[in-house]
């Protein structure tokens, strides 16, 4: 009896030592905001921005100059985090669709959740998601036993619409079920859940993702911050407003920690997810990139080098200003390795910086890094950064669109990247292309070639819109220059449209037989850039009676997932001055696709006509 009451004693005692040393793992809190420019803190240069509770997180931890996100865009750059992999390894290399049970991150992917999870942790999601509308790709299936927020890219704070449609797309869940909150504004609802998953979770180890959905529009700040920032121009008052809204909520999240008793048991992580938006929606602008050029959907370092903070108090150095170079894939190893995690991240692009984290005066273990968007694509190795098909969404300068297809900068001498250096560094030009071709993701089809001219009757003619284009893409003339556009409908080089067909009138100047018409056209899903279905033409002598419409046939590239550009042909027998093509848009994206139900676009850069 005297035995089994000494082994139950010591039994008891093992399980509460296990239990003891359990409570020993640091919590985890990764903050990551939304669409928040490159030096928009107090900690970070911005004069007119009040941020004492992140400032005061830098001071009293470490923060980063040279941080990075894999993408310059809302969900691939959340995948990146979430799985410590490159987008394109991740399985999401672009905006996910808004449609009911669409699919995002792939189930496959292993997550951050999903790894803490497996080492005994609690693990919560709070805000944004973003990462698909299917239930295997919603927060529950990768791993958050927790999660509160809205799935699609954006809602209102106020009613949880989703912002881009509506008025009926209703977009708050709790745990994969919708709940309603009406009028209760979603950053306060969203810091109370943060909150109270602390207060609940105290006793155990947790992560939590607090994926704050601002400063992304609709800038709704709070009536005090509003006020405080009356006398900013907007929108950059209200877009300074929303800096301090979350700036707010964020001190309310650390006192709780404080009370609590386990602030210094936990690790905070703030980063933004990518630039500042310049879209329409975001009046255009708002944010600042400071002496960055780019914004969002940029790969120049305004849209992808962002505010990037480390706090672990009493463990971590503080105070300090970290100048070397990471990625956010690079979060997961250095997570797992700063809690000592028995259960380790595999197959990973990211990197373990833990060491030079405790260490700052220790070099980074990256040196180089991949960035693919679209068109543009990016070689980072030492100093050296290699752009493909650049794009500035900060409009600081003009890119030619020959010359500066290949973008070369030295990021030791010229952070602003206002100076192209290709043309005076042609070794590291090759030295880096060589780089990008042997990655996986990487093609020799993706290195800008010179744009070659070709000959066809319509050289000297003149042209006029029937029906007008898209006002920011309406340079007509590109049309009959006989020259090619890169695949970047945003290069200048295209004419387009969204949601509607395009027409045009062409003066031949007199009478020409003709023979075949072709419409040389863009076909880029992810950017809602879609083959058109076809064209027709019809003829006039006087350019007011068009007669004898005929009509291509239909476009076979419509379900295309690629970027690339091609031609629809039409075969003619015909004498004639005048030529009239309409070229037909497919209306709105299909089903399927991200934007589904949404205007979808064409892009023309040449009419040939032989």
């Amino acid at each position: 009896m005297r035995k089994s009451i000494v082994l139950f004693f010591i039994f008891s005692m093992l399980i509460c030592l296990g239990y003891a040393q359990q409570q020993t793992k640091p919590n985890v809190i990764v903050i990551y905001t939304d669409d928040q420019g490159a030096i928009d803190l107090g900690s970070y240069g911005a004069k007119d921005i009040y941020s004492p509770n992140l400032d005061k997180l830098a001071k009293e931890g470490t923060r980063f100059t040279q941080a990075y996100v894999a993408a310059p865009v809302c969900a691939p750059s959340r995948a990146a985090l979430l799985t410590g992999r490159y987008p394109q390894n991740a399985g999401l290399s672009s905006n996910t669709s808004a449609s009911p049970g669409s699919h995002g991150l792939p189930a496959e992917q292993y997550t951050l959740a999903e790894l803490f999870k497996d080492n005994g942790y609690s693990t919560g999601h709070i805000g944004k998601w973003h990462l698909g509308m299917s239930e295997a790709s919603s927060p529950n299936a990768q791993g958050f036993d927790y999660s509160f927020g809205h799935l699609r890219g954006c809602i209102d704070n106020y009613s949880h619409y989703f912002y881009w449609e509506g008025p009926n797309i209703h977009d708050l869940y709790e745990n994969g079920k919708e709940v309603f909150y009406e009028g209760q504004y979603f950053p306060d609802l969203a810091s109370d859940k943060a909150i109270n998953y602390v207060e609940t979770h105290k006793d155990e180890p947790f992560f939590m993702y607090y994926a704050i959905n601002m400063p992304h529009y609709p800038y709704q700040p709070t009536k005090k911050w509003r006020d405080y920032y009356q006398d900013v121009k907007k929108p950059r008052g209200d877009y300074a407003a929303f800096i301090s809204t979350i700036d707010e909520r964020i001190g309310f999240l650390i006192d709780k920690l404080e009370q609590l008793g386990i602030r210094e048991n936990t690790i905070i992580v703030y980063q933004s997810d990518n630039g500042y938006s310049t879209e329409v929606r975001a009046f255009n602008g708002g944010g600042d990139s400071g002496p960055y050029r780019g914004a969002k959907s940029s790969l120049f370092e305004g849209g992808i080098r962002l505010p990037t903070i480390i706090n672990w108090k009493e463990h971590l150095p503080k105070n300090t200003v970290n100048d070397e170079f990471m990625v956010n894939i690079d979060w997961m190893p250095t997570l797992a390795k700063l809690c000592d995690l028995k259960v380790k991240p595999t197959n990973i692009d990211g990197m373990d910086m833990s060491d030079m984290i405790q260490n700052p005066n220790k070099p980074s273990p990256r040196t180089s890094a991949f960035w693919k968007y679209g068109n543009q694509w990016v070689v980072r190795k030492g100093k050296w950064k290699l752009m493909g098909y650049p794009k500035d969404t900060s409009h600081r300068g003009e890119l030619d669109l020959e010359k500066d297809a290949l973008f070369l900068s030295d990021l030791s001498t010229d952070i602003s990247e206002m100076k192209n250096m290709a043309h005076l560094f042609p070794e590291v030009v090759d030295e880096l292309i060589a780089d990008f071709i042997s990655w996986e993701h990487g093609s020799l089809e993706e290195i800008p070639k010179k744009t070659g001219s070709m000959e066809h009757l319509g050289n000297n003619a003149t042209i006029v819109p029937v029906k007008n284009p898209h006002p920011k893409y309406n340079t007509i003339n590109v049309l009959l220059d006989g020259k090619r556009g890169y695949k970047d409908y945003s290069s200048g080089q295209w004419i387009g449209q969204e949601g509607k067909d395009l027409e045009f009138i062409i003066d031949l100047k007199d009478k020409k037989r003709l023979q075949e018409i072709s419409v040389a056209y863009l076909h880029s899903p992810q950017n809602w850039v879609f083959s058109p279905k076809n064209f027709d033409v019809s003829f006039s002598n006087d350019g007011i009676k068009f007669s004898d419409i005929q009509v291509s046939t239909p476009s076979t590239t419509l379900n295309n997932n690629g970027s690339f550009s091609a031609l629809l042909n039409l075969k003619v027998t015909q004498k004639s001055r005048f030529v009239k093509v309409q070229i037909k848009n497919i209306g709105r994206c299909p089903e399927g696709h991200p934007g589904a139900g949404q205007l979808a676009w064409i892009f023309i850069d040449e009419i040939i006509i032989k």
